[in-house]
């Protein structure tokens, strides 16, 4: 038995797995940026939280939501190179542009305290040690410095007849995998809507037939609210400031023509677990909104009575948002 020739193949073999297991990744990675399904879309839902408030991560979710663009361009380069490492001609160049992607992505996890580091770093060694065997190739063809030698053929089956057929049906099955994954990344995220109907928007409290308490520091009146025009199932995010300063986020869903339910709870603080945030009780508050000739809304309900009025300051961003051509006014910072 030449042990050494049996040796090359079982690398190969585990080469090939680890080229399948990184296709699989990126693609799922890549498709559910394409559908903007990772880091969603702008959402006024989200529009009170300060920027101080926010974790670095919180940070940079939000920044990438708001462009389209960087989501659709990352996710193009992820399902490129998913599906390049399908051919054997086209596996390098498929492991190259993972090794891009893998390293940016890598990047930001570490420089945005995002949970993905060691998944980064995972996918980009997996795609450093794809390209590993064509390493002197392609040191030599971009240093421009020596013959460049003919491509070695990898043999993961030895017998002729049954590498033919494999030759063959082993692309077509990863097809068929890649195509499976993409359709289960999609169908398996939320069903998004825009629904920018009342009370969607950003508003701030005119009137309010509450109390105010003696101390600023114990005023649990509503001062802000934004409610979130993007619905996922339905449901869509909700943030409310408190005169006190603290802020409340969660969801609110239509239950009838003016009716909704709010489900608030505290931000979650550092350190504390998730499982232990989302265990906390939450805020069930079901309030009626009345939409008045002014374009004032009304909100009663329980214990609140109040008169709200559109923030157009406080959702400029979401006006504004991504635009795909070149705007009339002029860009500006603010």
């Amino acid at each position: 038995m030449d042990y050494k020739k049996t040796l090359l193949t079982l690398m190969w073999w585990i080469h090939g797995a680890i080229r399948f297991l990184l296709a699989v990744t990126l693609l799922y990675n890549g498709a559910i940026k394409l559908g903007l399904g990772q880091f969603g879309i702008p959402d006024m839902g989200d529009a009170l939280i300060s920027q101080g408030e926010m974790s670095p991560m919180g940070l940079l979710s939000r920044m990438v939501a708001f462009s389209p663009l960087f989501q659709f361009l990352a996710g193009v380069s992820e399902v490129g190179a998913a599906v390049a490492l399908i051919w054997r001609r086209t596996i390098v160049l498929g492991g190259m542009i993972g090794v891009a992607s893998m390293a940016f992505i890598f990047v930001l996890n570490l420089g945005y305290d995002m949970p993905g580091k060691q998944i980064s770093l995972a996918l980009l060694i997996m795609s450093a040690i794809v390209i590993l065997p064509w390493m002197t190739r392609l040191t030599k063809a971009l240093v421009g410095n020596g013959h460049i030698s003919a491509v070695t053929t990898p043999t993961l089956i030895p017998w002729p007849k049954f590498s033919r057929v494999t030759r063959i049906g082993g692309p077509i099955t990863g097809v068929v995998i890649l195509g499976l994954v993409a359709w289960f990344s999609l169908t398996t995220q939320p069903v998004r809507e825009i629904n920018e109907s009342a009370p969607a928007g950003v508003w701030v409290v005119q009137e309010d037939t509450e109390t105010p308490a003696a101390q600023l520091s114990e005023d649990k009146r509503w001062q802000k609210i934004a409610f979130g025009d993007v619905e996922k199932n339905g449901t869509a995010n909700v943030q409310v400031r408190i005169a006190d300063g603290s802020l409340l986020e969660g969801t609110y869903q239509r239950v009838g023509a003016e009716t909704i339910q709010l489900k608030l709870r505290e931000l979650r603080k550092p350190g504390e677990k998730i499982v232990d945030y989302y265990s906390m009780p939450e805020q069930n508050i079901e309030l009626v909104f009345q939409e008045q000739p002014d374009g004032t809304i009304r909100l009663s309900g329980e214990d609140k009575n109040m008169v709200i009025v559109t923030d157009y300051d406080a959702r400029l961003l979401y006006d504004r948002g991504f635009n795909w051509g070149i705007r009339v006014d002029d860009p500006f910072e603010r």
